[in-house]
């Protein structure tokens, strides 16, 4: 339970960046040009956060980095594939 408590600011901080991007995305579905911006913006800011909450916790290694742009990437390809659908 102690580990839960000690991740929570990190994930909530996590789950804020990503709720605003959804709500960007979602209020500004008329443009699709901010909307690609705003899913790009919410990819970077996935791997920036990932990067500092595992610098922060001494565990940072670059394969960790690659996973948060891995995921990011996928999530964006994803994202931009339906926009253009």
């Amino acid at each position: 339970m102690r580990n839960i408590a000690r991740h929570l600011p990190h994930y909530l901080s996590l789950i804020g960046i990503l709720t605003v991007g959804a709500y960007g995305f979602i209020f500004f579905n008329y443009d699709k040009a901010l909307q690609i911006a705003i899913a790009i913006g919410m990819a970077g800011a996935y791997v920036i956060w990932g990067t500092v909450h595992h610098y922060l916790h001494r565990d940072l290694h670059a394969s960790v980095v690659l996973e948060y742009a891995l995921i990011a990437s996928l999530g964006l390809i994803i994202t931009l594939s339906i926009l253009s659908w």
